[in-house]
């Protein structure tokens, strides 16, 4: 910034927002709640690399112990944070598969067309999902929302079974590839940015290959095992 250039009352109001923020003593009405805010601000702004309990505390504007009171340590605090992602991602494939016609086939393309939408609209989010080594697993709120966000997979394939006149037990791989192609997609279009300038920035564009890759598959999918 030149000498003689003052910053904007805007831009000094901003940051004087951020340090009584900061300072300030805790005064939300919900306190996991605003740890959970503060959880997705760090992790958009610096990675999953880069997040601390004290960060995350310094930006909910409360002391550096309550995140660890709240939730244990930074896995617990990132499990609770990443059940509440896999509910939203269920609620995403559920809100989409909604809007389809009522066929198996159809349900599993909204499904993918769901699960691709949530990734690309919440990166941070999706890419900390399944990064194992920083979630516990054993926690219930994450075994429980990430066991919903799959039973929802295996149920669309189950139907197609069924429409297909197939065998009544689970084909395994037709789940791998449902999910190998919604899933790939999704991590190709956030960490590649060749993968991504295919669809010139897209976000709808991107849906709509994700649902062509789908339905190129259709014989793959409705095939007796």
């Amino acid at each position: 910034m030149p000498k003689d250039e003052k910053p904007s009352r805007s831009r000094t109001g901003a940051r004087r927002a951020v340090r009584g923020r900061a300072a300030a003593p805790y005064h939300h009405g919900d306190l996991r709640r605003a740890l959970l805010e503060a959880t997705e601000e760090l992790l958009e702004s610096q990675g999953v690399e880069g997040f601390t309990l004290r960060e995350v505390a310094r930006r909910a504007g409360v002391s550096h112990g309550a995140p660890a009171h709240h939730f244990g340590d930074v896995r617990g605090l990132l499990s609770e944070f990443t059940a509440q992602s896999f509910e939203q991602l269920s609620a995403s494939m559920r809100h989409w598969q909604s809007r389809a016609p009522d066929t198996a086939f159809d349900r599993l393309v909204a499904l993918g067309v769901g699960y691709v939408d949530y990734a690309l609209r919440h990166r941070a989010r999706f890419q900390l999902m399944f990064r194992s080594e920083r979630l516990d697993w054993s926690r219930p709120s994450l075994a429980a929302a990430g066991a919903e966000a799959y039973r929802q997979l295996v149920e669309c394939v189950e139907r197609l079974g069924r429409e297909a006149g197939a065998p009544a037990e689970l084909d395994s791989e037709k789940v791998a590839l449902a999910w190998s192609i919604v899933h790939g997609f999704a991590t190709l279009s956030i960490d590649n940015r060749g993968f991504a300038k295919s669809f010139a920035g897209s976000h709808s564009r991107a849906l709509d290959a994700v649902r062509r890759l789908i339905e190129s598959a259709r014989d793959a999918f409705e095939r007796r095992a």
